[in-house]
């Protein structure tokens, strides 16, 4: 019995499964990490969120369009089979020939606690024209066309940012638009380019929410009253003053349209469904031209009720903050085991190589001020920047391994050793965050080149003997 017990004393098999089972209760530790990093995320979202929502969400403009109420006769059985006749109203929409939009978009920085969110007023430009309305081309009878209603309307998602009335000069009359839009065939889905952090990545999704109290079942907008019956072509211009905060998009909805934006923001980041055509950003802001076609884009020129999906034509300009801290934490938590184990590999090799004897205890202790790390990283980086956050955390953690290491090992070179071991370790992961592109080949080269270390100093090791049989 006193071998067997001497025997889990000194085997360097024993010593590794002890090792390997300190790493998995490490897990627990690193995941607690993960998930309050995402809530800091969630926490910063919604802050900015309520920032920009009391100056104006993100906005993206649809319009103008020209709708014309029509009656059609839908026939249907009852009960007893017997075939009824309903009469139904619905709308006609049709779209501009050409659609021009020149904007300024002025930006400005919101402040709270440690938070930041961009917001924006911008003076757009809009000018075009509608040809003739042809009504054969959806294939309703004249009789039904309810002419007298006809009504021209603007969409926009959040008309708290409007800043001065809006007032369009309608084939040189002028014709003052007003809230509210009579159909909801057209609804504006401003969150489908939302970036969203979700499980320490940024991804766009769309999500079916209410914004600023419109859901996906209403359309959000301006319209006013027009006579397009006998209007052989119809030229508009008017200028619209908005307020919003984090993206500006528009839909293209002319059958050639051009979008022209400028600003002194010096960090865009043009997306949605269509390119840049031209675009220049530095020190000075940025300049962008879009050019779209109505053959482009997945829907026609005209078209009766809700039987086009618009948004997913949205294209535009995302005024977001530069700030990845937590994308880059999240992304260094992800490679805390493999710190850990290979620092326990370190004290592991260094115990059977040099007869030192060390507790699992000091394992465990070594193992948490690992993890104390990625809390240290995570609350300065909020502070101060991921780059110095890096820099500060690594060098105290590295530090504190270290004069630790010395009482366990009472050597200084043991102890050097270890912290350039650590400096190393440290090093490589910040070069791995910096290049994302290349974050898997430096990651997978530098696993294979610890694997070929771990392999060589192992080699005379004699597993199944105590910890004295080293060749």
């Amino acid at each position: 019995m006193s071998n067997f017990s001497n025997w889990i004393k000194t085997s360097h098999t024993v010593k590794f499964i002890a090792v390997g089972i300190l790493v998995l209760v490490l897990l627990i530790p690193t995941y607690m990490i993960q998930n309050l990093i995402s809530e800091r995320q969630m926490q910063s979202q919604n802050v900015i969120n309520e920032i920009s929502g009391k100056w104006g969400n993100q906005q993206t403009i649809a319009g103008p369009i020209i709708n014309i109420p029509f009656k059609e006769v839908v026939a249907s059985q009852n009960e007893k089979g017997q075939t009824i006749y309903t009469n139904t109203v619905g709308t006609l929409h049709f779209l501009p020939e050409q659609l021009d939009i020149d904007g300024d978009v002025k930006t400005e920085l919101k402040h709270r606690s440690i938070y930041d969110a961009v917001v924006y007023a911008t003076n757009l430009k809009i000018k075009g024209s509608f040809s003739k309305i042809d009504i054969a081309k959806l294939g309703i009878a004249p009789e039904n066309v309810l002419w007298e209603k006809a009504y021209v309307s603007l969409h926009i998602p959040d008309l708290r940012g409007i800043n001065k009335r809006v007032s369009i000069n309608w084939n040189n009359q002028p014709l003052e638009l007003n809230p509210g839009i009579d159909d909801n065939d057209i609804v504006l889905n401003t969150n489908k380019y939302n970036p969203t952090y979700n499980n320490g990545e940024y991804r766009d999704v769309a999500m079916a929410v209410p914004v600023n109290g419109v859901s996906a079942n209403g359309s959000s907008g301006l319209s006013a009253k027009v006579d397009v019956k006998d209007a052989a072509k119809i030229d508009f211009d008017f200028t619209l003053d908005l307020n919003g905060s984090s993206s500006l998009y528009f839909i293209p909805i002319g059958k050639e349209t051009n979008v022209s934006l400028s600003s002194a923001y010096k960090t865009p980041s043009f997306d949605g469904a269509f390119i840049t055509d031209t675009n220049v950003v530095n020190d000075k802001g940025f300049k962008a031209n879009w050019k779209v076609l109505n053959l482009n884009r997945n829907f026609p020129q005209e078209w009766t009720n809700s039987s086009y999906n618009i948004n997913e034509a949205a294209f535009g300009v995302n005024l977001l903050i530069p700030v990845d801290h937590y994308q880059k934490s999240m992304r260094s938590a992800k490679y805390a085991i493999m710190f850990i184990v290979l620092t326990f590999l370190v004290f592991l090799f260094t115990e059977i190589l040099n007869g030192f004897k060390i507790h699992p205890v000091q394992y465990l202790l070594v193992g948490l001020a690992i993890i104390i790390f990625y809390v240290l990283l995570l609350s300065i980086s909020e502070q101060i920047g991921f780059t110095k956050a890096y820099i500060l955390s690594s060098g105290a953690v590295i530090i504190l391994i270290s004069l630790y290491s010395k009482t366990i090992f009472s050597e200084n070179k043991l102890m050097a050793l270890l912290a350039g071991i650590l400096i190393i370790l440290y090093g490589f992961l910040f070069v791995i965050l910096r290049s994302e592109d290349y974050a898997l080949l430096i990651g997978s080269i530098g696993l294979f080149i610890v694997l070929c270390v771990v392999m060589y100093l192992s080699r005379k090791i004699k597993w199944y003997e105590s910890t004295d049989s080293i060749e």
